[in-house]
């Protein structure tokens, strides 16, 4: 029995209006202690996604 390791990253908008993408993958429990703190340095539009090995998230346009 194997377990299957999920990985996450993360897209948000800065407070200028740039759309971002993290450049790494993170546990769950990371990728939600980046959400808080992007949140917390003003950002909008964060969001936590499932990416795939050797993916990365996609700035929403």
């Amino acid at each position: 029995m194997t377990t299957a390791v999920r990985r996450y990253g993360l897209t948000w908008t800065d407070p200028d209006g740039a759309a971002q993408a993290s450049a790494g993958v993170f546990d769950k429990q990371a990728a939600i202690r980046r959400r808080r703190a992007l949140k917390a340095a003003g950002c909008t539009h964060v969001k936590v996604v499932k990416v795939d090995v050797g993916e990365l998230p996609q700035p929403a346009i």
